[in-house]
């Protein structure tokens, strides 16, 4: 009877030592995969007109859009702030400037983790569309979310950051 318990026990040992080899050598397999995507993958920076941004105050990205003879016709500014959510999941925008570097033309959401019907409620169509043509000078010109103060001063923390980065970039 002891000569079939060890056996049995063996047997447990090995399969649980190949199962664990194959789960292990499959992670290795999937990082190497990930690491050779994202070495292939664009970044931001390599975008056409992109604007180099190290060391600029919440701003993820930055470029100049131009038309086909060169002539700058916008400005995009991906910038973000720490809102109500963890700081792992900041308000992050796109901000499209006219070529004077001062006057909105577009906001988009890029992504954010706030709570739903309060700084959500960015989302909405009527909350975003102020923004079109707004004047970044005064970022205090931007509207609260009701009930979401937090959430309202980090988008205008990053319409802010993203107005003097491009404005200084610009040189306007």
């Amino acid at each position: 009877m002891k000569d079939s318990r060890l056996k049995g026990i063996i047997a447990l040992a090995v399969v649980t030592v190949l199962a664990f080899g194959v789960i292990y050598g499959s992670k290795i397999l999937v990082k190497d995969e990930t690491d050779k995507n994202a070495d292939n993958s664009q970044t931001a920076n390599d975008l056409p007109g992109a604007i180099d941004v190290e060391g600029a105050e919440g701003i993820v990205s930055a470029r100049e859009i131009t038309d086909d003879v060169g002539t700058v016709t916008a400005y995009s500014v991906v910038a973000k702030a720490k809102g109500f959510a963890p700081p792992t999941n900041p308000v992050t925008w796109e901000i499209i400037f006219e070529p004077d570097a001062k006057t909105i033309r577009e906001v988009k959401i890029v992504s954010h983790g706030e709570t739903p019907g309060y700084g959500a409620a960015m989302e909405e169509e009527s909350y975003l569309t102020q923004f079109n043509g707004m004047s970044a000078e005064d970022s205090s010109e931007i509207d609260a979310i009701s009930g979401a103060t937090v959430t309202t001063e980090a988008i205008r923390k990053l319409v802010n950051n993203a107005y003097e980065f491009i404005s200084n970039y610009a040189g306007k």
